[in-house]
C-alpha cells in the first residue's frame, strides 16, 4: 500500500486487478466505528479507549484485552468465519488462553448464521455473541405459497441459488443503507426480466419513507395478522385523534393484544422486531401500570379491560352512527328566523312540522 492508502497491485488477488472497489455495508460499520474512536479518545496522549484495527504492538502497549468483531447482518455467517479463518494462530492461542476475551456483534443475526458461527468457532461462548434484534428466521414468518413464490420466481430470473437469499440464509432484515442479499433474490433482483424493489440492492429514494422508525407501522400490521382488527383500526384512528399518545403506549397497546390472541411472551420481540432490551422496557411498563403480570405472563384484568374500552371508543362500531329517535340532534331550533316547538308531527304524511311561536 503507498503513502495514500492505495493498495498495490500485487497485493491484491490476480481476479481483482484492475476492477474498481465496491463499497459495503462493512465500510459504514467502519465508519461508525472510527468515530466512536474518536469520542473516546483520552485527552492526555490521544490513545482512545476502542481502537478499530489494532496492530499487534497496540495490543500489548495499551493493555487491550478485549477484541469485539463487529457487522450489521449475519446471515449465512461466510464473512465473519472467513474473518476468522484469516486470524493469525498466535492471536488465537492467546484468545484460548484468555490473555484476550472476543465479543461478536451484530444488529440480526439468523439460525443459520448462527450454526455456521458455532461450527468454525466451536469454543466461542455464545454469551459472548451479542445481537440488537433477536434471532429470527424468515422460513417461519413465510408462508409456504410465498416461499414457493421466492423460489419459483429467482429460478425464473436466474437466480435459483438466491431464492430465500444467499445461500438459502433466509435473512429478515433491509436498512436504510442497503438490501443484504440475504433476502430473497426477487426483492432486489434487476435484470431485463425483472426489476426487484430494491434494485441491485439499493434503496430508491422514494422508498426512504418506508422504514418506520418508531415501529407503529409494524404493530398495526402484526395487530392486523393476528385477528385483532378492531384493535389495529383503533390504533389507527387513535394516531389522528389522540396526541398525546406516545410510541410506548402504542407498543404497550399492541403487546396486550397479542398477547391476548395468545401470542407467546418469548415471541413479542421477534413479533414486533424489537431489541431485547426495549422489549423487556415494554413489559416492565406495562406491569407498572397494573395491565401486565410479569410472574404469570398475563394480561391482567385491568390489561383486558383497557384494551376492550380502547377498540369499543375507537374500534369499527365507532364508526357506525345508528340515527335516533330524538329529532333535535338532526333538526335546526330555527328556520328563517321562526322558532319550532319539539314533538310536533304532521300525522298524515310523517313529517316533522315546524310550529309558530305564540
Amino acid at each position: 500500500m503507498d503513502a495514500y492508502g492505495i493498495p498495490k497491485d500485487e497485493n491484491i488477488p490476480s481476479r481483482e486487478i484492475g476492477r474498481r472497489r465496491q463499497f459495503g455495508s462493512e465500510d459504514r460499520v467502519g465508519h461508525l466505528l472510527k468515530n466512536l474512536q474518536e469520542r473516546f479518545k483520552r485527552s492526555k496522549n490521544c490513545v482512545s479507549s476502542i481502537e478499530c484495527g489494532p496492530v499487534l504492538k497496540q495490543l500489548k502497549t495499551q493493555g487491550i484485552r478485549h477484541i469485539v468483531l463487529v457487522d450489521d447482518m449475519c446471515g449465512s455467517g461466510t464473512r465473519i468465519t472467513d474473518y476468522w479463518r484469516s486470524i493469525p494462530r498466535h492471536i488465537k492461542s492467546l484468545l484460548s488462553f484468555k490473555r484476550y476475551e472476543l465479543w461478536i456483534v451484530f444488529y440480526a443475526i439468523t439460525p443459520m448464521g448462527k450454526t455456521a458461527l458455532g461450527k468454525a468457532m466451536p469454543n466461542f461462548p455464545l454469551s459472548n455473541l451479542i445481537t440488537v434484534l433477536p434471532e429470527t428466521d424468515l422460513q417461519d414468518i413465510l408462508t409456504p405459497d410465498l416461499r414457493t413464490l421466492c423460489t419459483s420466481y429467482a429460478r425464473w430470473i436466474g437466480m435459483e441459488s438466491s431464492g430465500l437469499g444467499y445461500r438459502g440464509s433466509a435473512s429478515h432484515v433491509v436498512f436504510e443503507h442497503g438490501c443484504p442479499n440475504n433476502l430473497p433474490g426477487i426483492l432486489w433482483a434487476n435484470s431485463q426480466r425483472w426489476s426487484g424493489l430494491f434494485p441491485n440492492r439499493s434503496i430508491p429514494t422514494e422508498m426512504r419513507s418506508c422504514f418506520d422508525e418508531d415501529g407503529t407501522e409494524r404493530a398495526l400490521e402484526v395487530l392486523w395478522r393476528v385477528n385483532q382488527p378492531g384493535l389495529a383500526l383503533g390504533l389507527l384512528d387513535a394516531l389522528d385523534h389522540v396526541a398525546p399518545m406516545t410510541v410506548e403506549q402504542r407498543m404497550i397497546l399492541t403487546m396486550l393484544g397479542l398477547r391476548l390472541r395468545g401470542v407467546s411472551e418469548d415471541n413479542l420481540a421477534v413479533k414486533l422486531f424489537l431489541t431485547n432490551q426495549k422489549h423487556k422496557e415494554v413489559l416492565q411498563k406495562a406491569m407498572e401500570m397494573g395491565l401486565y403480570d410479569t410472574t404469570s405472563a398475563q394480561v391482567t384484568p385491568m390489561g383486558r379491560e383497557f384494551a376492550s374500552r380502547f377498540r369499543d371508543r375507537f374500534g369499527p362500531a365507532r364508526r357506525t352512527h345508528a340515527v335516533v329517535k330524538s329529532p333535535e340532534s338532526y333538526y335546526p331550533q330555527q328556520c328563517e328566523g321562526e322558532l319550532r316547538e319539539l314533538g310536533k308531527t304532521d300525522r298524515s304524511n310523517g313529517r316533522s312540522v315546524p310550529m309558530e311561536t305564540q
